[in-house]
């Protein structure tokens, strides 16, 4: 009886969690998004900007890029363009050297994104630090996007978007639709509970260095919101990836060395974390990115309940046939990844589901044991990107 019992109560809490994280916080961002409306002033003159673009071996990219931020609608006489060479060993110093028009290289030993970045926001003279990745193409209103809702003082920081595909055929449907539907609630509410690094603004005097080995994106933008500002989203400062341009890197590395900095930064900024000072932000954040990733807990906690409990109703057995469903469908799912079958939409998103979890019990491993991989020492692992043309 007694173990019935825990099984029960690790079903039931399981089930709980899950509950709230996939419907239950949805719907409390929805409720106070609707009746909580924050107003973000806009208006005056666009800010002084210091566009800052980290770099390590981006020959392929670097001069498209730079034509790329210098076309974009804005007072040329406010943007300044920093690029912060992290130890590149290739032409890419030579080929911003010669771009010249105000480009500002900063030429560094191989430090590490997080440093690069903290020694461009160091020489950096505009008010407003607008970071964007060396293969990330913007639209030509997105500077001003990203730095109009500073016209209002409680504003600290902007986040954009990161969109993907072609920019004349932006994806609006499915699983993206649903992201910028649960941040522009957030945002109107409060506060987004971070920023891709893609595209994003902060106020340069609420800049902090970037410690090592944590995600540079998040760390700065949420860095905002300790300082008590608001961090909003502007779904119009869009980003694209650069045509040609290929990730490829292996899936389950690649989170797995996302994740681990991640759950780093929740350490080393846990003063968000109180609910005291923070209010919402502190269960928006621990809801919308802690839990999250570590829904691989309460899943375990229904793998091992239900086969002992599926006899005791059809709650149980209803939820040990879904397990069985969506497990099975990540192992057909990678069985047949390359070929037809395996491209199908259901089979792609189980085992993204399954893969993504594995990977955070791996990080979570790797961080409480100490072995921690430098994400920050990044490379750039793409095909098909075309050679720049030398100026």
């Amino acid at each position: 009886m007694r173990a019935f019992g825990e099984r029960h109560a690790v079903f039931w809490g399981s089930t709980g969690v899950l509950a709230y994280m996939y419907v239950g916080f949805p719907l409390v961002v929805a409720v106070r998004g609707l009746l909580r409306q924050r107003h973000v002033e806009s208006g005056g003159e666009p800010p002084p900007v210091t566009v800052v673009i980290p770099a390590f071996n981006e020959a392929g990219i670097i001069l498209e890029k730079l034509e790329n931020t210098l076309s974009l609608d804005y007072p040329p006489d406010r943007v300044e363009v920093v690029v912060a060479s992290d130890g590149s060993a290739d032409a890419t110093n030579d080929l911003v050297e010669r771009f010249g028009r105000g480009v500002r290289l900063l030429a560094l030993p191989r430090i590490g994104k997080n440093r690069a970045l903290s020694e461009a926001a160091a020489v950096a003279t505009g008010d407003v630090l607008v970071f964007t990745d060396a293969d990330t193409k913007l639209t030509r209103e997105t500077l001003l996007r990203v730095t109009a809702p500073f016209a209002d003082p409680a504003v600290g920081g902007v986040a954009g978007e990161r969109r993907h595909g072609d920019e004349s055929k932006p994806n609006r449907r499915g699983a993206a639709h649903g992201k910028r539907m649960l941040r522009s609630l957030l945002s109107r509410a409060g506060s987004v509970t971070s920023a891709e690094g893609q595209i994003y603004a902060v106020r340069r005097d609420l800049f902090q260095p970037v410690p090592e080995n944590v995600p540079d994106d998040f760390w700065v933008s949420t860095r905002v919101v300790a300082a008590h500002r608001r961090l909003v989203y502007e779904p119009r400062a869009a980003s694209y990836p650069f045509p040609g341009v290929t990730v490829v890197r292996d899936p389950f590395e690649r989170k797995v060395r996302i994740i681990g900095p991640l759950l780093r930064s929740f350490w080393l900024g846990r003063d968000l974390l109180n609910p005291a000072e923070y209010g919402f932000y502190s269960l928006q954040l621990v809801s919308h990115k802690l839990l999250r990733r570590l829904v691989f807990v309460p899943l375990i906690g229904l793998a091992v309940t239900t086969p002992g409990l599926r006899s005791r109703g059809k709650i149980y057995r209803g939820v040990f046939l879904a397990q069985g469903l969506l497990h099975g469908a990540a192992l057909t799912g990678l069985l047949l990844r390359g070929t037809r079958l395996g491209r199908l939409r259901l089979l792609k998103a189980a085992l993204t589901f399954d893969r993504n979890n594995v990977a955070t019990a791996v990080a979570l491993a790797q961080q409480l044991t100490g072995r921690r991989p430098r994400d920050d020492m990044w490379e750039p692992q793409r095909a098909e990107v075309r050679a720049s043309p030398r100026r």
